[in-house]
């Protein structure tokens, strides 16, 4: 869309150029070649001076011509400015080289429009303004809108300038003294654009941080309303709005949440926002390996525990990123470039990597500074604090549960069983506990309950939770009843031969027809027949 975009503007200025020059009925080329060659010289130098009005760069071309066209013609203007364009410009280059020629050209059919000498000049900047400003509109309104300020200011500035230099012309004939004269006027023109350009980009600054102080604070309140809220029935929408509300937060347009499928060796894209759908939707179909991912986690990258990849600093692959088509083509320091990866990890509680959020297009137009970083180190905990409560906690927890509250692992269960063919959940008693813990004392019952964990938690085929000292509930995945049967026995013995111990244990099948809380109703039925058979029993469902 971006490529046929350009394509049209670089057809449109190239043909209305030549129309307008071919208007003017004539095309005359300066020999002062001493003025010709300076002229190129100090437009080559201006290309590399930075002097930005907010993230834009301010051109500094025609305030350079503006001078020149007392001793040279508008046509020669409109030959070497879009040749220095076109040779100093990074990206963009033909687009770029045919807007100048068509503001040149413009302004050149104005200029010979001019009745009188004195306004020629202002008239070729007139020109050249309204071509910029309907060439700017066509490219994109949304920039016009962000720019009309400082972009109307600079408009006034730039064409005050052009009647400086016009004042020349009510001169009889031109004397040494009203030329330097003239000479100290114009710099001291050119020193107010300079203050201009810097007193409002300091107000800017000010105005943009005040604001997002403003939006940190508000937001954050409501990103922790979202977060903590406990009604999560619709997590994935919720997720996407967390998202959105950090984005707020941290002043950037666009972000992506992926998670690390450890077991697949994949990325799964789960939340976005300011992402259209069908893009996410591409994006989420696309099987991205995590070790494809990695090299953007490189030591050389991290700062602030975010990693800042700059464009060109490794190759990205065109499956694993998306480059935005909107971007605006500007050159300014230490700008946001389309390419720039700003990758922020989601760590657990153990400080692993989980997965990531990757944002894009700042507000700013700015690469991110060490407080832009730790304001979204910060804000990555919350999205875990949320994430762990949903069943997309199944891709980072294993084995390991005792970090979950019980409400958190039944989230957990429902996933699972969501995600699987068949299961069985399993809820286990010990026999005769109290009587244990009166007669042989706690630390021994505390042993019993001890081993049971360490028992399981070697086991990489089911999840456990510990409900009290006596009782687990037990989740095996994608299991038939006789496998838990068969596995649940063989604890049995070596629970009975190490602490001559029995368990009474309730076992039920599913094929991910019921919930959890259904599965475990029913296995507590199943245990109380355990128990009334005498315990040390195991009983399925």
């Amino acid at each position: 869309m971006v490529i046929k975009k350009n394509l049209y503007l670089v057809i449109f200025s190239l043909f209305i150029g030549i129309f307008l020059l071919v208007l003017t009925d004539k095309f005359v080329f300066s020999t002062s070649w001493f003025f010709v060659v300076s002229f190129a010289l100090s437009v080559f130098i201006s290309r590399f001076l930075d002097l930005n009005v907010s993230k834009y760069k301010f051109s500094l071309e025609l305030l350079i011509a503006l001078p020149y066209l007392l001793f040279i013609t508008p046509e020669t203007v409109t030959v070497i400015l879009p040749i220095i364009w076109f040779l100093t410009s990074k990206r963009n280059r033909l687009l770029r080289a045919l807007l100048s020629f068509l503001m040149c050209s413009a302004g050149t059919y104005l200029y010979y429009l001019a009745g009188e000498e004195f306004l020629r000049i202002p008239l070729f900047i007139l020109g050249a303004l309204l071509a910029n400003f309907i060439w700017m509109s066509i490219y994109s309104l949304e920039l016009i809108k962000e720019l009309i300020n400082p972009l109307l200011n600079s408009y006034l500035l730039i064409f005050f300038g052009s009647f400086i230099i016009s004042v020349v012309y009510l001169f009889s004939e031109v004397k040494i003294f009203p030329f330097l004269f003239l000479a100290f006027m114009y710099v001291v023109y050119l020193f107010v654009v300079v203050f201009y350009i810097k007193s409002y980009n300091i107000m800017l600054v000010e105005k943009i941080e005040r604001k997002k102080l403003e939006q940190e604070n508000e937001n954050l309140m409501n990103l922790i309303e979202l977060i903590y809220d406990e009604n999560i029935e619709n997590f994935e929408e919720r997720l996407d709005n967390i998202l959105e509300m950090i984005c707020k937060t941290s002043s950037y347009e666009a972000a992506l949440l992926s998670l690390f499928d450890r077991k697949d060796k994949k990325i799964l894209r789960i939340a976005k926002a300011g992402i259209t759908d069908d893009v996410f939707f591409k994006l989420r179909s696309s099987v991205i390996s995590i070790d494809s991912t990695m090299k953007y986690f490189s030591k050389r990258f991290e700062r602030e525990g975010c990693y800042f990849v700059p464009e060109d600093a490794v190759s990205l692959e065109e499956e694993v990123s998306y480059v935005f088509e909107n971007y605006m083509s500007f050159e300014y320091e230490n700008s946001w470039k389309p390419k720039d990866l700003l990758l922020v990890p989601i760590l657990d509680d153990q400080s692993n990597m989980i997965g990531y959020i990757s944002f894009d297009k700042p507000v700013t137009g700015m690469r991110p500074s060490v407080n832009d970083l730790k304001l979204l180190k910060t804000l990555s905990w919350f999205v875990y604090q949320f994430l762990k409560r949903t069943p997309y906690a199944r891709y980072w927890i294993s084995k390991d549960l005792k970090y979950l509250s019980y409400p958190e692992f039944v989230r957990f269960c429902e996933s699972v069983i969501g995600n699987s063919e068949e299961v069985v959940l399993g809820v286990l008693d010990i026999d005769n506990f109290d009587s244990i813990n009166f007669e042989k004392g706690p630390e021994y019952a505390e042993m019993i309950s001890e081993y049971i964990d360490d028992y399981f938690e070697e086991r990489k085929d089911v999840y456990f939770y510990k409900l009290s000292g006596e009782n687990f509930v037990f989740l095996f995945p994608n299991s038939t009843k006789l496998k838990s049967l068969m596995y649940f026995g063989k604890f049995n013995e070596k629970l009975l031969e190490k602490f001559n111990v029995t368990v009474s244990i309730g076992l039920v099948h599913d094929e991910g027809e019921n919930s959890y809380f259904d599965l475990l109703s029913k296995a507590r039925e199943a245990l109380k027949v355990a128990k009334k058979s005498g315990g040390g029993r195991i009983m399925a469902l």
